[in-house]
């Protein structure tokens, strides 16, 4: 049996009803474009790496609503992210941020019959090669124990291009989108911290987890940097209800300042190529294509494919975003709601 990865005293996950329908959660399978139906579906780690990769593929990260918008807010009710981000099957993908992708899923999970539950992060301001930053808790990750009969856990985000299921355990690697990025586990403690292991050890205890991304770029050193820390309790829907409306109220940072948009596409063979010359194109599932980025921050769209990553779109009016938005991402903003971001942290303003 797997003695890696366990929660702190060797906890276990029990399984907990959705919130969702089995109508809902069909709905959700067929929307992802899941090769099964509800009644098939079987909880395995290799379910869960599939559904994981899927759902990153159709729904963006996106805060569109936050400032496109009278009430410039995000709705990150159950119903409300069931009726956003599945809606009907022919609708366009739209997206949320962390507590709306994470807590879509989390429930999905649930109710396909994974034990899980939800924790939270403190995400890290700071750009690789700078010392960390981390604001408070405002970011949603769930825990996962995937394997029947055992309480080997798993980190599981759809939310921040971790794109496969990380083992908790200090030192764990997986791979990321392509052969230029993987994703690691350390187990640490905050310098600031006020807890030992045992009187006068003199070292904080490591009771903090760390994600962090690696990054190559042809024989260039790797690239690190910590996308957020975080520890292993569990987080309810009042918690993130909170954390959601001090990232609303925040008038500097990330979401403040950006009309911000990601979305993970499968890469053509062509690009797989590119990445990875020796790949067996016909060997390659949803499970192992690689997938690359399409980002909108600031004034531009960048398509990333491994370590390359190309300007595809300037934009330098709200009405060039929103055009971005249409025609890339399916994200649509009518026209009289461009004027909800006026006087905007976020807004395009003509230089």
């Amino acid at each position: 049996m797997q003695t890696k990865g366990h929660l702190r005293g060797d906890l276990w996950i029990k399984k907990t009803p959705s919130v969702y329908s089995s109508q809902q959660i069909s709905q959700w399978l067929a929307k992802i474009q899941y090769p099964g139906t509800l009644t098939s579906f079987v909880p395995t780690l290799g379910n869960l790496a599939l559904l994981v990769r899927l759902n990153q593929t159709t729904f963006p990260f996106e805060d569109t609503p936050m400032h496109y918008t009278a009430e410039h807010s995000m709705d990150i009710s159950y119903e409300g992210l069931f009726r956003r981000l599945v809606g009907q099957l022919d609708s366009p993908g739209v997206g949320s941020y962390c507590f709306g992708l994470n807590g879509l899923f989390f429930q999905m999970l649930r109710g396909l019959g994974f034990r899980v539950f939800s924790g939270s992060a403190r995400i890290n301001e700071e750009p690789a090669g700078k010392p960390v930053n981390f604001l408070a808790f405002v970011h949603m990750i769930l825990f996962m124990q995937p394997v029947e009969g055992s309480n080997a856990t798993y980190l599981v985000d759809v939310a921040s291009g971790l794109v496969r299921p990380i083992l908790l355990e200090d030192g764990e690697v997986v791979d990321g989108c392509s052969p230029s990025e993987k994703h690691t586990l350390v187990r640490t403690a905050r310098e600031e911290s006020s807890l030992e292991s045992y009187p006068n050890c003199g070292d904080s205890a490591k009771l903090e987890w760390r994600l962090v991304s690696i990054h190559t770029k042809n024989d260039e050193p790797p690239t690190t940097r910590v996308l957020y820390s975080f520890i292993e309790d569990e987080f309810f829907a009042a918690d993130y209800e909170s954390f959601n409306y001090s990232v609303l109220g925040r008038r500097t940072g990330l979401f403040w300042e950006n009309v911000v948009c990601q979305k993970l596409f499968w890469m053509s063979d062509e690009e797989v190529r590119e990445v990875d010359s020796a790949v067996d194109l016909g060997e390659l599932t949803p499970l192992t294509r690689y997938m690359g980025r399409l980002a909108m921050m600031g004034g531009e769209v960048r398509r990333q494919v491994g370590s390359r990553s190309t300007v595809v779109r300037v934009l330098k009016t709200e009405e060039d975003r929103a055009a971005a938005l249409r025609e890339i991402f399916d994200i649509r903003i009518e026209k009289e709601n461009l004027e909800h971001v006026r006087g905007r942290g976020a807004e395009l303003k003509v230089a």
